[in-house]
């Protein structure tokens, strides 16, 4: 049996209702599991209040008056040629139903308290664990979402790349990133592009890298702003400017992490200048 169904047998333990076979599998268990000592202890503990469940009452005076006396009556010593006395019926007393009623109603509302307790104890177990699986299933759909984008990504690539009017360039780690370089890729004619990065250091917690476009003549043209993955991968579509359509340098940055509106880091990546 699962951990679950031997606390189910508890209370009907701690009641004395449980069969022969189910007592010694619980016994064995309780032997081993600390968690269910403890509760059995409080189960034990509830159920023995109700010894004092059913308050002690007095007998009338009339059933007194009558006892007593019978009791004078029979006082002389019984005589051996004497026939016997009857026997005389003890009037009822009631009490004695009101108070089994009583014990009878304790037991029903111990019994009752119990099964509440383990069917609310279910009912959290059961909601722990629903919370588990959803908590699972939002993390597989956004691991879902993330390999449907990347999938996208890589389709654009292609489609990009097969492009008869698409022109690509090499990117090239500088000394903030010897290991690192990239491809940069762009249609001519409609500026849409997709830039392709490996081997980039891991970024603080409030830094980003960004892309930046750099015309001749002009000043550099704030691009997307991004982040690699664990392996120091990155995938970015992105519009390239009109402006930087002819010879514009291609280079990456570490930033702020709400991004810049001109360089202030260190360059990682770049195309060669002309």
């Amino acid at each position: 049996m699962e951990h679950h169904d031997y606390q189910e047998l508890l209370a009907l333990y701690a009641l004395d209702a449980l069969d022969a076979s189910d007592a010694r599998l619980l016994e064995e268990h309780l032997a081993g599991c600390a968690a269910c000592r403890s509760e059995m202890v409080e189960l034990r503990d509830a159920s023995g209040l109700l010894a004092y469940a059913a308050t002690p009452i007095a007998p009338r005076a009339e059933v007194r008056d009558q006892i007593l006396a019978k009791a004078r009556r029979e006082q002389p010593e019984r005589q051996p040629d004497k026939a016997l006395a009857p026997v005389v019926a003890m009037p009822r007393r009631p009490q004695l139903w009101t108070n089994m009623l009583r014990l009878a109603a304790a037991v029903a509302f111990v019994a009752l308290l119990v099964g509440v307790i383990v069917l609310w104890r279910r009912d959290l177990r059961m909601r722990q664990e629903i919370a588990q699986l959803s908590r699972q299933l939002d993390t597989q759909r956004h691991e879902l979402v993330r390999d449907r984008e990347v999938l996208a990504r890589q389709r654009e690539a292609l489609a990009l790349l097969n492009s008869p009017t698409a022109r690509k360039m090499e990117l090239a780690g500088t000394q903030a990133a010897q290991s690192a370089r990239g491809t940069f890729v762009y249609d001519q004619k409609t500026g849409r592009a997709i830039l392709m990065a490996e081997g980039l250091p891991a970024t603080p917690a409030d830094k980003a890298y960004e892309l930046w476009f750099i015309p001749k003549g002009h000043s550099p043209m704030a691009g997307r702003m991004f982040t690699i993955d664990a392996s120091g991968h990155a995938m970015l579509p992105e519009q390239m400017p009109a402006e930087a359509m002819e010879g514009a340098v291609i280079a990456i940055t570490l930033e702020p992490k709400q991004g810049s509106t001109a360089p202030t880091g260190a360059i990682y990546l770049s195309t060669p200048s002309s």
